[in-house]
């Protein structure tokens, strides 16, 4: 097997295995808690470090309270529908109406089936037809969704941009093209100024891009930030895919940068005739991204991801 098969291989057993080895810890790691980022909208989110292990109850979910009901962001790993409903009642009597899906991923999406029937469920189409495969991945969840419970599949879709609601109950949804999936939904509350990224920025560190399973792109998640940063306005908080606080728009605008330094040094590094290893071994992180996490090992899988679209 070729070295960039191998380490797909190995990055997508190590998803899986992750999800395998939560299922086996006792006992069930408990979401953090609902806390109140904004006027009406919650974060319920994975305790923060040094409690942080592997990826606990799974990807951020966020409640927004309407006029009419609650707007959940993504439903974290399997077995959590209960807790979120829970939290949401420490807040606020108001039904769950509509579930946003940021993409596919088990980890937020594991738990859609466990809410009631009439939820609308929305995601962008890329992302409703990977959960409507016929076969996938565990990692891609579409098993999920089969037989009866494809009355959870998403019912409404967009491809580019999308409001629902009006006024201060307004959610905005953007795509700006493929990054860790190919259905990746930035989720934009304008009345608070806040956006959930899903995991097109996961944490202060280098994303998992699912180059296998959900169409994501190593090469285009660069162009896909840079026009998240110009796209996206009247932003001042950032709540990210499995980061444990909010983070400020800075922040993003940050990441932005720190990946596509990365990213220019892998196409320089190819276009010199550089190996993989050899681009690692030269990469020095620059002062100005010293708050992010550029360890080796992810540097290695990055770079390798960058080598094999572009060759």
């Amino acid at each position: 097997m070729k070295r960039s098969a191998s380490l797909a291989v190995l990055t997508l057993v190590g998803v899986v295995l992750t999800g395998a080895s939560y299922e086996a810890r006792q006992p069930r790691p408990e979401i953090h808690g609902i806390e109140e980022v904004a006027d009406n909208l919650y974060l319920l989110s994975n305790p923060p470090p040094p409690a942080e292990q592997s990826m606990l109850t799974g990807g951020n979910t966020v409640a927004f309270v309407t006029t009419f009901g609650v707007v959940l962001v993504d439903t974290k790993l399997e077995g959590y529908g209960q807790d979120i409903l829970d939290l949401v009642a420490t807040v606020t009597d108001k039904p769950v109406t509509t579930i946003i899906n940021t993409h596919t991923h088990y980890d937020h999406s594991g738990s859609n089936t466990e809410f009631s029937e009439t939820v609308e469920f929305v995601a962008h189409a890329n992302t409703r037809a990977q959960m409507a495969q016929a076969t996938c991945n565990p990692v891609a969840n579409c098993d999920a969704f089969k037989g009866e419970n494809a009355q959870y599949l998403p019912s409404t879709t967009f491809t580019s941009r999308k409001s629902l609601f009006d006024g201060d109950d307004r959610v905005d949804l953007y795509h700006f093209g493929r990054g860790h999936t190919d259905g990746d939904t930035f989720v934009v509350f304008p009345a608070v100024r806040t956006v959930h990224t899903g995991d097109m920025f996961q944490r202060m560190g280098l994303p998992f891009i699912d180059v296998v399973n959900g169409n994501g792109s190593a090469v285009e998640f660069g162009s896909t930030l840079m026009r998240a940063v110009d796209g996206l306005k009247h932003v001042d908080t950032v709540i990210a895919g499995h980061h444990t606080v909010t983070l400020s728009w800075n922040d993003f605008v940050n990441f932005s940068g720190f990946f596509n330094d990365v990213l220019m040094k892998a196409k320089q590094g190819l276009a010199s005739g550089q190996t993989v290893e050899q681009v690692v071994d030269g990469y020095v992180k620059p002062d100005r991204f010293s708050d992010f996490q550029a360890p080796p090992r992810g540097v290695t899988t990055l770079v390798q991801n960058i080598y094999n679209e572009s060759q």
